[in-house]
């Protein structure tokens, strides 16, 4: 199992940052410090991933680089993975489009065609062919190997699942992300599944997985 931080708050991604012995990933999320944005990663969490050898992997929904979709570009994009990787190290970023999750796209980067364009911007900018190649696969593939070389110590040291834990778990949902104002609602017409509103206090129990929203 390979932990994705993506989505989760910023107190969980510390704890599990603080107490996991795999790498995680942040799967599309991208820097809080170039955009100030709910979903994107604060600058004190991405200072606890080389330490962990995990990967924040940029991603190109609209809402996580401008305030308004129809305002962000590749060349934001760019600032959120280069600003990763000039604080955390190459060896800590990659590319997580989040094509498979997203209503409304960056111009330029409609879909997985606009790949080359990407990388050859992200050379352009400065970066070696060194560097892409981490980007682009290296370090996914690193922290895949390094979650299946701790499984197998665990299994060594007999380190058992604690299924206990969560048998009598109370769940929560987390949807404050959507209670924001969105500046441009019409990207959204006819999307019935998107934003739709959770209770005022944005935070709300579940007695169990079966009222969890079917996905």
């Amino acid at each position: 199992m390979i932990v994705d931080l993506s989505h989760v708050s910023e107190d969980c991604a510390r704890q599990v940052l603080s107490m996991t012995r795999a790498p995680v990933m942040f799967s599309h999320s991208n820097a809080k410090g170039v955009f100030d944005c709910p979903r994107n990663v604060p600058d004190d969490v991405l200072d606890m991933v080389p330490a962990n050898g995990g990967i924040v992997m940029v991603t190109f929904v609209p809402e996580h680089v401008a305030t308004r979709r129809r305002d962000a570009t590749m060349d934001m994009v760019l600032d959120h993975l280069f600003y990763v990787a000039n604080r955390i190290g190459w060896d800590h970023v990659g590319v997580g489009s989040d094509f498979d999750g997203i209503a409304s796209v960056i111009k330029g980067l409609e879909d997985v065609k606009c790949y080359p364009t990407f990388m050859k911007a992200i050379l352009d900018r400065g970066a070696t062919e060194e560097q892409l190649a981490k980007v682009t696969g290296r370090n996914i593939l690193r922290v895949w190997r390094g979650v299946v070389e701790t499984r197998e110590k665990m299994k060594v040291e007999g380190v058992l699942p604690v299924e206990d834990v969560w048998e009598d778990r109370t769940w929560w949902r987390y949807d404050g992300y959507y209670q924001m104002a969105d500046p441009d609602p019409e990207d959204k017409l006819g999307l019935d599944w998107y934003g739709v509103p959770p209770p005022d206090e944005g935070l709300y129990l579940e007695d169990d997985a079966s009222d969890l929203p079917k996905a």
